[in-house]
């Protein structure tokens, strides 16, 4: 008579036989597909599918990778004398405006602008040499031609409401005076304070009635009464309500429109991927994101480049991360160090490769280690062929290096 296997062992070969395929599975998914067809970044010509938007968007996959931030320069570099010469960042409108002053002329160094950055972020050597580019830029040309920064996020009240206070004390005195009492709570550092959210409803609402009866029409004028408005986003956002996407849509919406008034045709716009993307799809916050309500807007006026990548460092408020992301579609930027690719040049298989999901790198701000270790946490599921018009992919990239 034959002995019987005790059941816990056929419970163990079972369990290990599942994983076995899981793991198989998991591998066949994550292999590298398609055919090597991109090409260095640095070596691209953008097409004029690309030039020609009147938004040309760049994500970043994680706020703090440096090749990443580089980015921003390069791209500026490549598409500036097309027009782009107005840029839009996931920034406080605020603080914007203080680095935007330095980029026209104004006191001190290109490390002590990056430090007026709302959001550590973006106080890096990477945001110092795009600073450094960009003034020399401004210097060699007339008003007008001159590149211009502006932030479209409502998050540090600080900085914005001193720039709508100061407008308006050289118009208003007494009103400036008496709402720069009244506002004096609402700060930074007490943003996500309910009760101070609540107490200034009514000052924010005077400020922006003193703002637009004051207004000259002045290009300063303009920016002062945007200031008032993204003060009241702010206050939004410290109650608790309100989309964030959306009032960044609504701010880039100005940025544009105002663009187009005083001649400035395109805009260029920094973000994360997850807000960007055209179809919502590289974010796992639900609702429309700043890339679909533009897309929605502008359509086809609206493109966006994102970015993707393999083994990856980020630095996170000061802490060192690294990933690594097997995105199936890797295999589209072979032989490359930071490919280029656009989608709109694919065809045949490579094509229908990009029509289905894959997975791509994403990390927010803040960023702790031990989400490196939770796929879920740092990747999303993305079909390139509806969420961008173009991927960079950096197959080895390294993290910031954070302003001391």
């Amino acid at each position: 008579m034959k002995k019987r296997k005790p059941l816990g062992l056929v419970f163990v070969a079972i369990i290990v036989s599942v994983a076995a395929v899981a793991a198989m599975v998991s591998w066949w998914q994550s292999r590298p597909q398609g055919s090597p067809v991109a090409g260095e970044f640095t070596e691209a010509v953008l097409s004029e599918r690309m030039t020609s938007a009147r938004v040309l968007a760049l994500g970043e996959a994680t706020h703090g990778t440096h090749e990443f931030q580089a980015l921003r320069l390069q791209l500026l570099q490549k598409v500036a004398d097309q027009g782009f010469t107005t840029v839009a960042w996931e920034e406080d409108f605020g603080s914007v405006a203080l680095v935007d002053a330095w980029l026209q002329g104004g006191p001190g160094t290109a490390v002590e602008a990056a430090r007026l950055f709302g959001y550590g972020l973006n106080r890096t050597r990477d945001t110092v040499d795009l600073l450094t580019w960009v003034r020399a830029q401004n210097d060699q040309h007339p008003a007008g031609e001159d590149i211009r920064f502006v932030g479209i996020d409502a998050a540090r009240p600080t900085a914005t409401k001193g720039l709508a206070l100061a407008w308006l004390a050289a118009r208003n005195p007494t009103a400036a005076a008496d709402l720069t009492a009244r506002l004096a709570r609402f700060t930074d550092e007490s943003l996500w304070d309910r009760a101070v959210a609540a107490d200034v409803e009514s000052a924010v609402a005077d400020l922006q009635a003193a703002l637009t009866a004051s207004d000259d029409g002045s290009e300063a004028a303009a920016e002062a009464r945007q200031a008032g408005r993204v003060l009241e986003q702010a206050r939004q956002r410290g109650l608790g309500v309100g989309n964030r996407d959306a009032m960044m849509f609504d701010n880039l919406a100005w940025v544009v429109e105002r663009g187009t008034a005083s001649g400035r045709e395109r805009t260029l716009l920094f973000g994360h991927n997850g807000h960007l993307d055209r179809a919502g799809q590289a974010t796992a916050v639900g609702g429309d994101t700043v890339g679909r309500l533009a897309a929605r807007q502008w359509g086809d006026d609206y493109r966006v480049i994102g970015t993707d990548g393999h083994r990856l460092g980020l630095n996170s408020q000061g802490t060192v991360s690294t990933l690594t992301v097997n995105g199936r579609i890797r295999g589209l930027f072979e032989g490359t160090t930071v490919g280029y690719l656009e989608l709109a040049s694919v065809t045949g298989a490579d094509a229908e490769l990009l029509r289905g999901a894959t997975t791509m790198v994403s990390a927010g701000e803040p960023f702790a280690s031990w989400q490196a270790w939770v796929p879920p946490l740092h990747t999303v599921s993305v079909t390139p062929a509806e969420a961008w018009d173009a991927l960079i992919y950096v197959w080895d990239a390294s993290p910031t290096e954070r302003l001391g």
